[in-house]
């Protein structure tokens, strides 16, 4: 902490003045203060002075990587306003800001969207995000953003043209209303929601890969499982003027893993309007609704790789039993991909929806042979598992 001791000779400050009184106290005063604080409240109080104080005299030579992290209850929000204009200031390439604990970083209504001819790479974490902050169009070279553990219930839109990664972990999203995603020029989509409805992905026609997980059940319609109830004042249905939540947007990818239950309801309701994968070459999925999976196989007219994932959620994923299926692409129905190569299915037992699923890889003519993880033998133990 700077010293604080006057100069000699220096005048008090005038306790009428509204001065720093506290500032004009001898070091050993302001130590003996700080020693009855705890020791984390003392702590921040130099922390933040010293920052503050090492940030002027840096100057405004340009900055290639700036990190802000603080945690707890340390969180001042003001301060990490100015760390970040700062930054900005700096013509800083890479941002990372980052709020970690259970006290995240409330942006206000007039906070401004960040304004960088420099920003390439951003990661956010701990925040609650205005409406605006989120609009990317004054960044121009932005190309990576990651965004973890952050609360989207005030945001209509995230738009950037020039964005080409996005990963979106363990986003809270509004219960009434669906955010937006515009992002025309991405390459790259990895999109985890843990509560509230689903972005809407807008149309991303350069898309390589996506990693799609909606987790949670708040998304849902109490009348209809399709989400087309009919009702204009519904929350859970989607508007006529938006016909696809998830789909549509994507469908120009080339490598898509999606994590939904059987009963995740906006999946189920885009399936109803389920768009053409012209390019889509790999499928990973953890969907095992029949129906769900033909309908995915029916409109991806060139895939070449299918891969199934039986995931236990309350256990976590652990492939004890692979399955490889055999198959002759030229004895495939006409409404599969010729192309296909490689069909595998990953599960911790075959239990009833695997078999559910197996069944009817059948009747496409692909058929399966699967081995278990061998148990270790214990001594004198002369049997073995396959």
């Amino acid at each position: 902490m700077p010293a604080a001791k006057s100069r000699k000779g220096a005048r008090a400050a005038d306790p009428g003045s509204g001065g720093d009184r506290i500032g004009a106290l001898p070091d050993e005063i302001l130590h003996r203060v700080l020693a009855f604080l705890p020791a984390q409240q003392a702590v921040r109080t130099c922390v933040r002075e010293f920052v503050d104080s090492f940030l002027i005299l840096r100057g405004s030579s340009p900055l290639e990587t700036f990190e802000v992290k603080v945690a707890g209850a340390a969180v001042d929000v003001r301060h990490l306003r100015l760390w970040v204009r700062y930054g900005m200031m700096c013509n800083v390439q890479e941002l990372r800001l980052k709020v970690i604990g259970n006290a995240p970083a409330l942006l206000r209504l007039k906070d401004p969207a960040l304004a960088s001819k420099h920003l390439t790479r951003l990661e956010l974490r701990g925040l609650v995000f205005n409406n605006d902050f989120l609009d990317f169009s004054r960044c121009p070279e932005l190309q990576d953003l990651k965004i973890k553990d952050c609360c989207f219930i005030h945001v209509e839109r995230i738009s950037s043209q020039s964005l080409k990664h996005l990963v979106i972990t363990r986003g809270i999203f509004n219960l009434s209303s669906r955010t937006r995603i515009h992002t025309a020029n991405l390459g790259s989509l990895e999109l985890l929601v843990t509560e509230g409805r689903a972005p809407v992905l807008e149309r991303m026609p350069l898309l390589d890969s996506a990693i799609v997980a909606i987790m949670g059940n708040s998304d849902c319609c109490s009348r209809c499982n399709n989400g087309d109830c009919g009702d204009e004042s519904c929350k859970g249905c989607i508007r006529n003027d938006t016909l696809s939540v998830l789909l549509h947007g994507i469908s120009q990818v080339k490598t898509f893993t999606l994590v939904a239950g059987a009963e995740t309801f906006i999946f189920r309701r885009d399936l109803k309007w389920c768009p053409t994968f012209s390019q889509l070459e790999t499928l990973e999925l953890t969907e095992h609704d029949v129906h769900a999976l033909s309908c995915i196989l029916e409109h991806s007219p060139i895939l070449e790789s299918l891969n199934l994932y039986f995931l236990e959620f309350d256990k976590g994923f652990k492939a004890k039993v692979k399955m490889s299926g055999r198959f002759n692409p030229t004895e495939l129905p006409s409404t599969i991909s010729p192309h296909l190569k490689r069909v595998k299915v990953r599960c911790g037992t075959v239990d009833k929806r695997v078999l559910k699923v197996l069944k009817f890889l059948s009747t496409l003519n692909i058929s399966f042979s699967f081995r278990g993880k061998k148990k270790k033998r214990k001594a004198g133990d002369k049997s073995s598992t396959t």
